[in-house]
């Protein structure tokens, strides 16, 4: 069970305790809380750092558990952050919405929690997941009927080779007029809008800078204003919603390798909010919280390979220096680029997606293979202007494609051969492989492998009421985190698109209904 802790108890000397002493030095923090005896300039009973996805359902939740006043700070000149780039999906098991718009009649959220749990490969505070499965369908309803949100349609990710198939189903619900990149902002506004008739209070351009902490108690928070510093008292708690450390190099070097290669080899690619540096993060673990480490979401978005179960893949290989395919490349999209971010550290070179124009047009070979839909390269004018740009390289044989791009020719030519051999005997794929399953023939197409990244996972560890915890398990009083800025229920890649968003619901208003019942 957890307990609370006083300040001179935050780090007293474990193995642990050495860790966040190591993690605040890297992040240039102090580990150490001073004590803060100063006036406050403000007073609110919740105070709510981040007005994205998270923060506002925290604010919704806070005001209709009785507190009387909630304020949100936002760094930003609008609210909304990442999610507002993002789809507005969100996975749930068992609704109504699931059983109208899909064939999953029989879904439940205890399958739901053990597909994530199998995800997590043992990373996952596995409580969290459940907690979250579980509530996912009535905060599905609660967007519904309290914030206005119109569920349109229900749809599924992509597998995982090692998921049983009995765990899958369409879980990924959409509303009007969401569901494609920049239509978040619908999600956030409506919330906000319900919040705000509750009586949440919000403010744009001030960032929270610190937390102030008394007698061990995190009691309110320093904002920057104007060019101006404030104290501002919270009565019943501080929670931290500033998603991860989606910009922060330092912070990504220190606390998640494959963000850092994302932020360091392929710089600007990271489609987050500018305002996403690890604030939260960063504050909690200055005084003294536990971090939970996680991978990155990470995504093809040149293609949008694997994105999700409607358009299955192409056929192409993706292979590394050596010549040789090393994951599925038709599972979920962060599951095979974590493969490549690994590749691409082991081998210290590139990785490559493969195809071909098999005969005919590439437009017939991609459009037939993905039922009209259209990639990048699906017509001949694309494909000459990704050539021409350098985006591409082609040859007409296998061996002189890989001279070009510094890959082993023979093993690339046996790879392929393999492919092509396996696909005309019928004979089921070595990794698992179930979409995209056609000869690759000349003349042959390389696309240097770059990632797309939708943010950070990892962040403070938390207990299911959403209060902050140091790595002993002991509560840091009056402190709590939800969505991206907690860790421990997104594990070493992401599980699918919908897991983010319906967790902003979700912790959001976890947090907020326990903050303001402190």
């Amino acid at each position: 069970m957890s307990k609370n802790i006083s300040r001179r108890d935050f780090l007293k000397g474990s193995a642990a305790s050495a860790v966040t002493l190591a993690a605040a030095s890297l992040l240039g923090t102090s580990a150490v809380a001073e004590e803060e005896s100063a006036g406050f300039d403000r007073e609110y009973d919740v105070v709510i750092a981040g007005a994205g996805g998270t923060g506002v359902c925290a604010a919704a939740a806070a005001m209709e558990a009785g507190a009387g006043k909630v304020i949100v700070f936002e760094k930003a000149g609008v609210i909304g952050g990442t999610t507002n780039f993002s789809g507005g999906v969100m996975q749930a098991a068992g609704t109504k919405y699931q059983k109208e718009f899909s064939d999953y009649q029989d879904d439940t959220p205890e399958k739901h929690a053990a597909e994530w749990i199998a995800e997590g490969e043992g990373m996952l505070d596995e409580a969290l997941v459940t907690d979250l499965a579980n509530g996912a369908p009535e905060c599905i309803d609660w967007l519904a009927d309290s914030c206005g949100i119109e569920w349109v349609g229900v749809y599924g990710h992509c597998h995982v080779p090692y998921v049983s198939e009995d765990l899958m189903a369409d879980r990924i619900h959409y509303y009007k007029d969401g569901g494609a990149s920049g239509s978040g902002g619908i999600y956030v506004q409506a919330v906000w809008k319900y919040a705000e008739g509750l009586g949440a209070e919000l403010e744009t351009e001030t960032e929270v800078k610190d937390l102030i902490v008394e007698d061990g108690k995190v009691v309110g928070v320093v904002i920057e204003q104007g060019g101006e510093t404030f104290r501002v008292k919270a009565n019943k708690g501080v929670i931290l919603a500033t998603a991860g450390i989606d910009h922060n190099v330092e912070m990504a070097k220190a606390l998640n390798p494959q963000q850092y290669w994302d932020e360091t080899e392929y710089p600007g690619t990271c489609l987050c909010a500018v305002t996403d540096t690890g604030d939260g993060i960063r504050m909690g673990m200055k005084y003294g919280a536990a971090f939970v480490g996680g991978g990155t979401i990470d995504f093809c978005g040149k293609t949008g390979a694997a994105t999700d179960n409607r358009t299955p893949i192409f056929p192409e290989i993706i292979v590394n220096k050596n010549g040789v395919r090393f994951v599925c490349e038709d599972a979920t999209y962060a599951y095979h680029y974590r493969a490549i971010f690994q590749q691409e550290r082991a081998t210290g070179a590139p990785t490559w997606m493969i195809f071909g124009a098999g005969g005919g047009s590439v437009d017939q070979k991609i459009a037939n293979t993905t039922e009209g839909t259209t990639y990048a390269w699906a017509d001949e004018e694309t494909l000459n202007a990704a050539i021409e740009s350098g985006e591409l390289t082609t040859a007409d044989t296998i061996e002189e494609l890989a001279e070009k791009i510094g890959v082993h020719p023979q093993n690339l030519a046996r790879t392929l051969a393999a492919w092509n051999e396996d696909i005309e005997a019928g004979t089921p794929d070595a990794f698992g492989r179930i979409t995209g399953l056609g000869k690759i023939e000349g003349p042959f197409y390389a696309y240097r492998n770059m990632p797309f990244n939708l943010g950070a996972l990892g962040g403070l560890k938390i207990t299911q009421k959403c209060e902050v915890v140091n790595f002993e398990g002991e509560v840091i009083p009056g402190l709590y985190a939800a969505g991206l800025t907690a860790g421990g229920w997104v594990g070493p890649y992401y599980p699918g698109s919908g897991t983010a968003i319906i967790g902003t619901c979700y912790f959001g208003r976890v947090a907020g209904k326990a903050a303001a019942e402190n």
